[in-house]
């Protein structure tokens, strides 16, 4: 199976948010730029599918959500 690419944030409400991603660097940098809802970004990885994605996501976040006691989304 072919990787897909992917991208995602930890949103102002707890959750992770796991994005596909098309090539358009906008999607994780001027689109979130400034936005009070996007806490964290996770830039462009390959993942095989959505579950893998968030997988890698949460681990990325990992630290980031217990210090801010954000846990809703894991």
């Amino acid at each position: 199976m072919s990787k897909i690419m992917w991208w995602g944030y930890l949103h102002s409400s707890g959750t992770i948010q796991v994005k596909r991603w098309f090539g358009d660097v906008k999607d994780y940098t001027d689109d979130c730029k400034d936005n009070p809802f996007v806490l964290e970004i996770v830039e462009p990885f390959e993942a095989d599918n959505q579950e893998a994605a968030r997988a890698y996501i949460e681990n990325r976040l990992k630290d980031l959500l217990k210090s801010r006691n954000l846990n809703k989304g894991v």
